[in-house]
């Protein structure tokens, strides 16, 4: 803090506390905030002299206050050491989506709730999940820019892969579903169907799938 923000104190931060052995008010300020933090789950507790570390729950509250990046420049130098560090840098991030994805999302989750799916966005940094009785679908919607289907395909396949392994339990794995704005072609939808992933996409009169999707339920 003294040497991110130090240039930024004013003098009163700088006075000694009273009855704190002469520490100076912003680290008496900073020490209270911290233990309110931790007193409300959104810290983890510590010791003296360990780092102080936000819980996953803080991770999570905090994302609404973190200011949108582009998807592509989330995980730029991000290495995480285990499944917890990179739930909390992921959900802690929002992330910057173009219309027509928003689009392709609304469009698609209000066809799929007149089908009896329950349709939820609320599950951040994924793009949807679908429930229907015990089964749970989760949905990573893909624009396909100038025909690259290509491109789409591999990040559909790599966000799909990584959220299921890093937001789910072995016990509670769901479906995965790739949703794209047009057809990707036939290689890379028997791709993604081999490694179980489900294809739908749009089409100018409504919506396409692979065999699976439709035996699943999951095409409009």
């Amino acid at each position: 803090m003294e040497d991110k923000f130090g240039h930024q104190f004013t003098p009163a931060d700088r006075l000694p506390r009273v009855g704190r052995r002469g520490e100076e008010a912003w680290r008496n300020n900073l020490d209270s905030l911290y233990h309110l933090l931790k007193k409300e789950g959104l810290m983890m507790p510590s010791s003296r002299g360990d780092e102080w570390r936000i819980s996953p729950q803080g991770a999570i509250f905090s994302a609404s206050h973190l200011d949108p990046v582009d998807e592509r420049d989330l995980l730029s130098d991000f290495f995480p050491k285990d499944a917890s560090e990179y739930v909390a840098r992921v959900a802690g991030r929002e992330l910057t989506k173009k219309r027509e994805h928003e689009d392709l999302l609304r469009s698609y989750g209000q066809e799929m709730a007149s089908m009896r799916w329950r349709p939820s966005t609320k599950v951040h940094p994924r793009d949807l999940e679908l429930v229907r009785d015990t089964r749970t679908w989760l949905v990573e919607v893909k624009v396909v820019y100038k025909g690259n289907g290509t491109e789409a395909a591999r990040a559909a396949l790599a966000q799909l892969l990584e959220y299921r392994h890093f937001f789910y339990s072995e016990e509670v794995k769901p479906g995965m579903v790739a949703l794209f704005s047009e057809e990707i072609g036939g290689a890379h939808i028997s791709l993604l169907g081999e490694l179980g992933i489900r294809v739908v996409w749009r089409t100018r009169t409504g919506w396409g799938g692979e065999a699976g999707a439709y035996s699943g339920g999951l095409v409009p």
